[in-house]
């Protein structure tokens, strides 16, 4: 049956299996496009949420200056390089609402100091996340006459917690 549709009697290929063969392989390519684009987002979602809980039990994220030995974004930087991403041009805040106070570089959870946000300030802490995007799906969508434009360049992903310290 399959061979009457794709062969005429002459031997040759039809048009409508050529075309049908092209369809079938540009349906495949925008799904590739569109898996490479929203797979690397699912992951970056998971680690997000990882380093918002962390932002939750201590108040806020440690940097290189408020803890030089494995500080939250550091580390959440290297999870990220083992992902594939440029680890300068990963671009993290967490700013507090309605405050706006910096929730970066707090006093770690196992010093004693008073530079975090604490549970009672009813300030919430909002993480921010930049990273640049996958945009192999611009190849496949300029065949169907989009430019691609629509599709973002970096990944922004923003999770708000409460403080849970004290």
């Amino acid at each position: 049956m399959l061979r009457k549709v794709v062969k005429n009697k002459k031997g040759f290929v039809s048009i409508e299996a050529i075309i049908a063969m092209s369809s079938a392989l540009m349906v495949i390519l925008l799904a590739i496009g569109f898996f490479t684009l929203i797979f690397p987002r699912i992951m970056l979602q998971t680690e997000v949420h990882d380093l918002a809980q962390k932002a939750k039990i201590q108040g806020g994220l440690t940097n290189s200056i408020s803890q030089p030995v494995d500080s939250d974004i550091e580390q959440f930087k290297d999870r990220l390089v083992q992902l594939g991403y440029d680890r300068n041009s990963i671009e993290v805040t967490a700013t507090t609402k309605p405050g706006n106070l910096n929730a970066v570089g707090v006093t770690p959870l196992h010093d004693g100091g008073s530079n975090y946000i604490k549970r009672d300030s009813k300030e919430m802490i909002q993480i921010t996340v930049r990273v640049p995007a996958n945009t192999s799906i611009k190849a496949p969508l300029s065949f169907f006459g989009d430019d691609g434009s629509n599709v973002a360049d970096k990944y922004t992903l923003v999770e708000t917690v409460m403080s849970e310290r004290w």
